[in-house]
């Protein structure tokens, strides 16, 4: 008897089978199949003896990979398809480490336990791995290298785009609180000679950070953003905010109208979520809740928790990438 199937059951179970897309692009990574087709097709014999792998697993997990558009085949021979390029590293618009992390068991756990957060409202992560997610990452290295690497490489996908959208020419110094490894903060002041620049953040992050040949330009300060942060003309804070709650949220937002004057700017560059919003940014929010108990917020959102922190929005400012910069000033 044939299993008959509607188009609405066909589409659910295209939905609900996304975890077998990531897994088999986790394997085609992880395998070094997609870096053993960089530069020319392969067959699939050539692809068993240079990667070590079961040449009938291989075959119908290439054949999956067709499917979804991730591998071409011709003539005998797989290639990367346009698509798939982009789990190469070092090209343009590499999402390698990002689909390496996804991929990944900590990951996994962490979404496969949103049931938790779903009930408890506190994230994932903690809950399925046993300890809070940069513990986490600090502690085992084989994800936290690649965590790193991602968030350097998203950040100077997005700091161009940046740098380009906001004039920076009437500002003297700038702040960049929980500027990580500096990256964003090496583009501002590459692009504006004029600028003298803070980094801030924890001395465990500060350890690698990239700004040595600015010395004379920059001061590196660790400290902790629930306390207290550095004055500057113009402070900045990207990708920070989505990882906490609104509590926690607003004592970061108090902290940096303290140290503001009437003439100071806050820069706050994250996504916002549109009303009704994509995959892409739905995705976003619950991963931030997933793995910080963080979210990402509408501009809505945004606004109510400025003005409990007395600060206001100024302007919005769109950029090429998938981050908006927040221009706030003081209520």
């Amino acid at each position: 008897m044939e299993l008959s199937i509607n188009s609405a059951q066909e589409k659910m179970w295209k939905l609900a089978l996304g975890f077998a897309n990531t897994a088999v692009i986790y394997a085609l990574i992880k395998s070094e199949v997609v870096e053993e087709l960089r530069f020319d097709a392969k067959t699939l014999d050539e692809l068993v003896y240079a990667c070590g792998l079961n040449p009938d697993v291989l075959f119908r997990t290439l054949r999956f990979a067709e499917v979804i558009e991730v591998i071409t085949l011709q003539d005998g021979k797989y290639a990367l398809s346009d698509v798939g390029k982009l789990l190469l590293k070092d090209v343009p618009g590499s999402l390698y480490y990002g689909l390496l992390l996804a991929g990944s068991d900590p990951w996994q756990q962490a979404w496969h336990n949103l049931t938790y957060s779903l009930t408890i409202g506190e994230n994932a992560f903690e809950a399925a791995m046993g300890t809070p997610f940069y513990d986490y990452m600090n502690r085992f290295q084989q994800y936290g290298n690649p965590y790193n690497q991602w968030m350097t490489i998203s950040t100077k996908m997005s700091a161009n785009s940046i740098v380009e959208a906001y004039d920076f020419s009437t500002i003297m110094s700038v702040c960049d609180i929980g500027g990580g490894q500096g990256v964003l903060l090496q583009t501002l002041l590459e692009e504006n000679p004029h600028l003298q620049g803070i980094l801030f953040d924890q001395s465990s992050v500060l350890e690698t950070h990239i700004l040595a040949d600015l010395s004379d330009r920059v001061k590196v300060e660790a400290g902790n953003f629930f306390e207290k942060v550095p004055a500057a003309d113009l402070m900045i804070l990207k990708s920070v905010l989505h990882n906490w709650e609104d509590e926690k949220a607003l004592m970061i937002l108090n902290n940096c109208r303290e140290v503001m004057s009437p003439s100071s700017r806050l820069l706050i560059i994250e996504m916002i979520i549109d009303s009704p919003t994509d995959q892409i940014g739905a995705f976003y929010d619950l991963n931030m809740q997933v793995l910080f108990n963080g979210k990402e917020r509408t501009e809505e959102e945004f606004d109510g928790l400025l003005k409990q922190a007395n600060l206001q929005i100024k302007r919005i400012i769109p950029t090429k990438s998938l981050v908006k910069i927040i221009e706030v000033i003081l209520k």
